[in-house]
């Protein structure tokens, strides 16, 4: 398959989300052209000013795009939209090319795969990792599961989109698979550094001198080095990622460790705060709100350290 290259390739873009927005403005911004298709008109008037054109169907979208790229909540709406009445199955060409960079289930999309084979339609999974800034520096770090020359072709696109690029597998699941994985790591990290920072406080440590030592040291991680410094420190409930999507992906994860025989423990904790999370919170809350669980069982709330 050749490269999709800038300037002569229409990528089919679906689901113009929190991540769809700035991706597919990316795409633009690297000479692609770009037709988008998503159920909520808003969405796509939000990015015709970047000049992403609006598709009128999936019907629409298919007929226009080289390839499309499907950026969606999970395996059940990415299937609804390959396979379901009117969708792309029915009308991509032979040869075509399906890249799902949503956070989808390992082995449905294996199946999706062989379900496009006998169409004659390729697919490849292709999550990413970086969340809502990520996708708006073009820093994302994008994980392909596919076949060498599928990945090949992609890469033009995969480099509009982010920084890090690694062809995790041959298989199309391979980069699902490994998105669970970083994203049991991810909420991991939160929560722990939300605890680790409620014990420093009750200790009376400053808060912003814990961090500076924390990640010139063996404690660093997302939480403490991303999450806190920019949302948590100052309050701000607002790192772009929801408690519903991270369980999801959690239970995923949790899934996939029974599949393979494998008992952890930690997983299953951590899937279990999230839950709590979601019930208190809803879906569409920010995972950040998790702070306030914690703090409950602290007996402290963390306040804002004060400007100097």
């Amino acid at each position: 398959m050749e490269p999709f290259a800038p300037g002569r390739t229409v990528v089919g873009f679906v689901g113009i989300g929190k991540m769809g927005v700035p991706m597919s403005r990316n795409l633009r911004r690297g000479d692609f052209a770009v037709v988008a298709y998503d159920v909520r008109a808003e969405a796509l008037e939000a990015v015709r000013g970047d000049g992403v054109q609006p598709a009128r169907d999936l019907a629409d979208l298919a007929a226009r795009a080289g390839v499309v790229i499907t950026m969606l909540p999970d395996s059940g709406v990415v299937e609804k939209v390959v396979l379901g009445p009117g969708g792309l199955a029915d009308h991509l060409a032979p040869g075509k090319l399906i890249i799902d960079m949503s956070s989808s289930y390992p082995a449905r999309t294996k199946v999706l795969a062989e379900t496009l084979a006998r169409k004659g339609i390729h697919l490849i999974g292709s999550p990413v990792s970086g969340g809502v800034s990520g996708a708006e520096a073009a820093t994302l770090a994008v994980m392909p599961g596919g076949p060498k020359e599928l990945v090949d072709a992609a890469m033009p696109l995969f480099k509009a989109l982010g920084k890090a690029i690694v062809h995790v597998g041959e298989a199309v699941e391979s980069g699902h698979a490994m998105k669970c994985v970083n994203n049991y790591l991810s909420a991991t990290n939160m929560i722990s550094s939300m605890e680790a920072m409620m014990l420093a406080v009750r200790l009376g440590l400053d808060p912003r001198k814990v961090l500076d030592v924390v990640n010139n040291g063996s404690g660093c991680n997302t939480g403490t080095r991303d999450k806190w410094p920019r949302f948590l420190l100052r309050r701000s409930f607002t790192t772009g990622f929801s408690m519903g999507l991270m369980h999801k992906d959690l239970s995923m994860a949790s899934d996939l460790a029974k599949d393979t025989g494998a008992v952890l423990f930690l997983l299953n904790h951590v899937r279990q705060m999230y839950a709590l999370g979601l019930s208190q919170y809803g879906f569409d809350a920010d995972q950040a709100y998790l702070l306030e669980i914690i703090e409950s069982w602290a007996g402290q709330r963390f306040e804002p350290p004060k400007e100097k």
